[in-house]
């Protein structure tokens, strides 16, 4: 293959790894709520040029996980009590249309995915073992692939791209609750029973269930920006 054909293959690779390492970063809280995001800095940290990175950024800003600033430049998004509240409560209401949906029209082929989903998620521990104040990125994957089985088979692109975004932003605050000190909440129990409800096709009671599991965060999140342990955790 010419050079020249070979070229925008490898900048859209550039561009897809910084979009992707960038977002999880954010995602996990590994790059905190405020923070700034200088791309000399994110270029040492991701070992690429400016480009790509300038690009994610862009991206990111588009999908509400950065900020720009006139004449500060790029930093990540905040987090408050007031976004915590108005993020779960439409994401509860979006995700409730898509597991009516999906249950109504998943297949078998759906429910072998969504077993698949659990089990992977089941076998995960949600705390890196090599540092003990980060979410494990192995298991934040395989909670955002499991939530997305669930409403996999709801038939809507659309549907699925609005929760997918709710989902994203809602993240951050799953990575802050688990970074607290507080207990750590039986989620493999939770997972399970969301899974056995959607199998059995029961929708009420999956969409009970899916309250439920993100109230649980909603409201120990809450309670850290109470105490102000939240705010306390994110740069000024």
């Amino acid at each position: 293959m010419p050079p020249s054909l070979a070229k925008p293959d490898v900048a859209q690779t550039l561009n897809a790894s910084a979009l992707v390492q960038l977002r999880s970063d954010i995602i996990a809280c590994r790059l905190m709520p405020n923070e700034r995001l200088r791309v000399e800095a994110l270029r040492e940290r991701y070992g690429m040029g400016t480009s790509p990175i300038r690009e994610a950024l862009m991206r990111l800003e588009a999908e509400g996980l950065v900020e720009l600033e006139q004449n500060k430049g790029f930093k990540v998004s905040e987090v408050s009590h007031a976004n915590l509240l108005d993020l779960m409560r439409t994401r509860i209401e979006i995700e409730t249309i898509a597991l009516r949906w999906s249950l109504e029209k998943g297949s078998v082929e759906w429910e072998a995915n969504l077993l698949g989903a659990f089990h992977r998620l089941s076998r995960q521990g949600k705390i890196d073992p090599a540092n003990p104040d980060a979410i494990d990125e192995a298991w934040s994957k395989a909670h955002a692939e499991f939530h997305a089985a669930m409403v996999s088979a709801c038939g809507s692109p659309t549907l699925i791209s609005i929760r997918s975004r709710l989902f994203e932003q809602a993240d951050r605050y799953v990575a802050l609750s688990i970074m607290s000190n507080g207990p750590l909440r039986d989620d493999v129990t939770e997972h399970k029973n969301l899974m056995r409800a959607a199998l059995n096709r029961e929708v009420d009671k999956t969409i009970e269930l899916n309250r439920i599991h993100i109230n649980r965060t909603l409201d120990k999140v809450a309670a850290l920006f109470a105490a102000g342990t939240a705010d306390a955790r994110t740069p000024k």
